[in-house]
């Protein structure tokens, strides 16, 4: 299985105080023909950016979907660097914040009402009162 060659991120959901991201892996680039064009995107994780109205400090979450022999470097490294720029905090500490989280989630189609999705992916991590104001 080849790595994936770049990655890119859809929004799921933003309020105040939380965003939700699909993390994306783009990969098999050498399997076309006349009718494909050899990309696959799949989900290979979800990323969460979490502002905690009490101490005004912005908390970020890489949740991984566990599979057998996946590389979790690039996708870790390149989320990092995505989840700084999506960051409008000014302290440079709240860019540099990470839990990294395995799960074994994998959800390729969501729909509305999210609340209940994103409650399966963060359980814990982030307070109950907070995702139910998701709706």
């Amino acid at each position: 299985m080849l790595e994936h060659e770049c990655y890119s991120f859809s929004r799921l959901f933003l309020n105040s105080n939380i965003e939700f991201f699909f993390i994306q892996g783009v990969n098999d680039s050498d399997n076309f023909d006349e009718y494909w064009d050899g990309r696959t995107i799949e989900v290979i994780g979800y990323a969460v950016i979490y502002i905690d109205f009490e101490t005004n400090e912005q908390k970020n979450f890489i949740y991984l979907i566990d599979k057998d022999n996946r590389k979790y470097d690039n996708v870790i490294k390149y989320t990092k660097k995505f989840i700084a720029q999506m960051s409008l905090s000014e302290k440079l500490s709240d860019r540099e914040n990470f839990k990294i989280i395995k799960t074994d989630i994998h959800v390729k189609l969501v729909s509305k009402p999210y609340k209940n999705f994103i409650k399966s992916i963060v359980k814990s991590e982030i307070p109950e009162f907070v995702l139910d104001e998701l709706d």
